[in-house]
């Protein structure tokens, strides 16, 4: 076939400009997917599942199926699927204490770091991030098929990021504007210091867009992650808690799931020394709030997952708001006061008396050293001694009492050779007590009372943020233990109870346990006779109990089993000086003959020991 030269131009003038459109459009259309990532995405799905006709162009049926991906969020989102689709913008604000970053997707906090805090490893303190965190709110409308999920909505904003401080207050406010004045937000308002965030949801104009007698659901989930040395007693310390309307605080430290049957003002979830709480500010949460504990059995990084579902009222009032408040930081009691709906019960400080002890003595103590002080060993050493000073009076009379127990053991040997009716001795033992005036629980009361500080420093210490990461001699972190051995493979039981490490300063807490037992041993008057084997017994008891502890404290935080050792150290230093300088067993002796010869006071309780061992006498000779 010939061609001529008009031919010959056309046909390459032709190639030529389906080369170069061919070009263009190549050029034009990775313009595009490099500045529409997520359309580009869109545009995959449909790629990856249908076969394409290789002679149709890409652009036709990407549009064809955006229009009905629309239409079917329409169908099912109303007048919310505008806000669908779109792209996350993060937003960073930083305060003096806080680092938060919020999200555009969800309208939500995203990430939290404390800025003065580091975990275990010195790595930053993430408090929580979108990796296993949900805070999403569901509510059904007049116009769609399914509850709109916030956590699926595209929000806008003005915002940008930026560092405030001191008395600053900053605004962010994520906005889905649906026309006609409908609109629904999220606002936070952060601080320039502090740990505390001002949080609102807002409805205007949505009387009819929400059906009436409807609530607004909150669904918060929550993965804490390990930060502290020791997942064990992580996953002891953490635990959710709630305020109900019955001005009840109530807890969940285990696997469960509860509904709630009353109204409720806050929820915490409470980590070792850390927690994130919402805060009903002026309303309360709907009765039928669900919340749920668990704790994963395979990932170590992980302490535990806590679950809430929170019901939010929604009044129908075209200017709905309701406000709350969120606490995102560390456990310290006086910060978590200052909220005034009480958080601050959450720092287990115990019930009761305990609770008194330490917010009001050994408390105030600890912080007042620690103004002047800071080296903690050093302030856990001066708290110890005072505490010994305070009760130094009730040692001294204990240490008395048993004095004169030695003392009077002579006649109290004979009286049982004399009487070996064991009623009739008892009876006649009394008589020689209240004829000496010595009281046979003289040395147990005082140390009994001296208790209840031994048990609040047992609630204080683990519970005591300022003890994080800080070192003392060779414990690296006072608030966790202070391994010297550890080996990597699981022991069956005894891993379980002891864990795989060896703590040094509770085997010095155990071996000083065994010395004060010891001690004690020497200065209590002993039994005899019959008595013999249960002595025996009770002795055995005694020096076993140091091994209990070594593994009850093995896993504790290391200034708990400190203070333990100085207690004992200080206890047998305390004994040594009554003893020596205090005692006089001569003297004591003289003195019990001189009450002999006065007329015996018997007080209310040894006449009814009297009395009872009389009853039984009598009955006893009439059988």
């Amino acid at each position: 076939m010939e061609f001529d030269k008009n031919t010959v131009i056309g046909i390459t003038l032709i190639i030529l400009i389906f080369l170069g459109f061919s070009i263009y459009t190549q050029q034009e259309e990775a313009k595009f997917k490099k500045e529409h990532p997520q359309q580009e995405q869109a545009a995959k799905y449909p790629a990856d599942n249908t076969k394409k006709d290789s002679t149709a162009t890409n652009t036709p049926i990407a549009t064809t199926e955006k229009q009905a991906i629309d239409s079917v969020s329409i169908a099912k989102m109303g007048s919310f699927a505008a806000y669908s689709s779109g792209n996350e913008q993060l937003t960073t604000i930083e305060n003096e204490d806080c680092i938060y970053t919020f999200s555009s997707k969800g309208g939500v906090i995203k990430k939290v770091i404390l800025k003065d805090y580091k975990t275990f490893e010195q790595k930053p303190l993430v408090l929580f991030e979108d990796n296993g965190y949900d805070f999403n709110f569901s509510f059904i409308t007049n116009d769609s098929k399914t509850p709109i999920q916030t956590e699926k909505l595209y929000f806008t904003s003005t915002e940008f990021s930026r560092k405030i401080s001191g008395s600053q207050k900053l605004d962010l406010v994520y906005k889905i504007d649906l026309g006609e004045g409908k609109v629904y937000e999220h606002k936070f308002t952060i601080n320039g210091k502090g740990y505390v965030a001002d949080f609102s949801i807002t409805a205007l104009n949505f009387g009819d867009v929400i059906p009436a007698n409807q609530s607004i659901t909150l669904n918060w989930t929550q993965q804490l992650p390990s930060q502290e040395g020791g997942l064990d007693d992580q996953r002891y310390s953490s635990s959710l808690h709630y305020f109900s309307n019955e001005k009840e605080e109530d807890n969940i430290s285990r696997d469960k799931e509860k509904e709630l049957s009353t109204p409720i003002e806050w929820v915490a979830y409470k980590q070792k020394f850390f927690n994130t709480s919402l805060i009903a500010d002026k309303g309360l949460f709907k009765t039928g709030a669900k919340v749920s504990v668990t704790t994963p059995k395979t990932d170590e990084h992980i302490v535990k997952t806590f679950s809430t579902q929170l019901q939010i009222p929604f009044n129908n009032n075209n200017a709905f708001n309701f406000p709350m408040r969120m606490y995102m930081g560390p456990n310290k009691y006086n910060n978590l006061a200052q909220l005034n709906v009480g958080l601050e019960e959450i720092v287990p400080l115990g019930w009761n008396i305990l609770g008194l002890i330490n917010k009001y003595f050994i408390g105030p103590i600890f912080y007042f050293l620690a103004k002047f002080i800071s080296n903690y060993g050093i302030i856990i050493l001066i708290l110890s001694i005072i505490i010994k000073l305070v009760t130094f009076p009730f040692t001294f009379k204990s240490t008395v009492s048993m004095a004169k127990m030695r003392v009077l053991k002579p006649e109290i040997d004979e009286l049982k050779k004399k009487y070996p009716n064991q009623a009739e001795f008892g009876q006649k033992q009394m008589e020689l007590y209240s004829q000496t005036g010595v009281s046979p629980f003289g040395g147990c009361l005082p140390m009994l009372l001296q208790m209840p500080i031994l048990i609040a420093m047992y609630r204080f210490i683990p519970s005591n943020i300022d003890l994080r990461q800080q070192p003392f001699l060779w414990a690296k972190d006072l608030s966790s233990f202070d391994s010297i051995i550890s080996w990597s493979h699981n022991i069956p039981v005894v891993s379980s109870l002891f864990g795989n490490h060896i703590s040094l300063f509770t085997v010095l807490m155990a071996i000083s346990s065994i010395a004060v037992t010891k001690l004690t041993s020497q200065t209590q008057p002993t039994t005899g006779g019959d008595n013999d084997f249960m002595a025996q017994q009770m002795k055995i008891m005694q020096y076993f109990m140091p091994v209990m502890l070594m593994f009850m404290f093995n896993k504790q935080p290391a200034a708990l089993s400190y203070y333990y050792l100085l207690f004992n150290v200080l206890t047998i230093g305390q004994n040594w000086i009554i003893q020596k300088f205090f005692i006089n067993e001569e003297q004591i002796h003289l003195q019990i003959q001189e009450n002999k010869k006065k007329q015996p006071k018997k007080n209310s309780f040894q006449q009814k020991m009297q009395e009872i061992m009389k009853q039984q006498q009598e009955l006893k000779n009439k059988k």
